[in-house]
């Protein structure tokens, strides 16, 4: 009898003990943001002889991990992996953001490059040496420039070879570019930035962005970035505020997720961009609600799993 009773006790305790730890850990910051920019003061002073930036534009402030702190640890966040915010001719940008991972908030970065450059390969070896390397970032025209030359096919085989991720800050007009990209270096994670630069107009999408849409979720090594939702809106940066219900954003979320599913979607917030329209707490809390909508799955799937997976992000970046 004695026995009896305190084997219940023991798994009493047992049961409390796990709940306990269950409920601590839901606590603990479990979101991965694969998409923020920080820059030098000496990349601004450097942009700032060519580039007139709006005084509210943080794309002309110099940012550092440090500065996103306060809200990562606010709305739940682990970590995150930088994206390009560079010139392409200024390589030593790039070290300058690598130097920033020995912030515990750094998981990775994707870098700026020049494929069709011959010293391509000595600065990639340099930048993969620093262990956070995840890929490289092409801005609208610059692929299809890519697609068509010697030395960047050369290049982007190497990647290829690698694993390696190409994010793309492209709109709808250049999905081709993409598709080709996706067929012809199959090795290649391929992920479209801000779901194809995405505009609500009236409330509605364009059907040539639905069209091209799908098209490249045909392509199984094509994933798309659900990051700065409110960029999205019809509202004019830095003078009026994006909505803040989720039921605005559906035109957009919706058929990304639809076509795209649960497994090949990634949630970033693109700070601090995201807050030339807002405040980045609504794009979490925006995107966690749609996430949880689908369901659990989705949820931890779309704000965590698939960052990881997609960008291979090792776990002892993680803090």
């Amino acid at each position: 009898m004695r026995l009896t009773h305190c084997i219940r006790n023991w798994w009493l305790c047992a049961f409390i003990l796990i709940a306990a730890l269950s409920a601590v850990r839901a606590e603990e910051p479990w979101i991965i943001d694969p998409h923020t920019h920080f820059k030098s003061d000496a990349q601004v002073a450097h942009e700032s002889k060519t580039n007139k930036h709006h005084p509210k534009d943080t794309l002309g402030m110099a940012m550092t991990p440090e500065d996103y702190r306060s809200l990562a640890d606010r709305l739940g966040i682990q970590a995150t992996m930088i994206v390009e915010a560079v010139e392409q001719d200024q390589p030593q940008f790039n070290d300058w953001v690598l130097a920033q991972a020995k912030s515990d908030l750094v998981c990775g970065y994707v870098a700026r490059g020049d494929l069709t450059e011959e010293d391509f390969l000595t600065h990639h070896e340099r930048y993969v040496k620093s262990g956070y390397l995840n890929g490289y970032r092409f801005r609208m025209d610059e692929l299809a420039a890519h697609l068509d030359h010697e030395t960047a096919r050369r290049h982007l085989q190497k990647l290829d070879e690698e694993g390696m991720v190409i994010d793309l800050l492209i709109a709808h007009q250049h999905a081709a570019d993409a598709i080709r990209l996706a067929r012809e270096f199959q090795g290649l994670k391929i992920v479209l930035n801000h779901c194809l630069r995405a505009r609500i107009v009236d409330g509605k999408i364009s059907a040539a962005w639905k069209k091209v849409l799908i098209d490249c979720a045909q392509e199984a090594n094509i994933y798309c970035k659900l990051s700065s939702i409110i960029n999205f809106a019809e509202v004019k940066a830095f003078e009026d505020r994006a909505p803040v219900d989720l039921s605005h954003y559906l035109p957009v979320l919706n058929p990304c997720f639809d076509t795209f599913g649960e497994d090949r979607v990634i949630f970033a917030t693109n700070w601090a961009v995201c807050e030339h329209f807002g405040k980045v707490d609504d794009v979490v809390r925006i995107m966690r609600e749609f996430l949880e909508k689908k369901s659990y799955a989705a949820l931890k799937k779309g704000m965590r799993e698939n960052a990881i997976r997609i960008y291979r992000i090792s776990a002892d970046k993680l803090r």
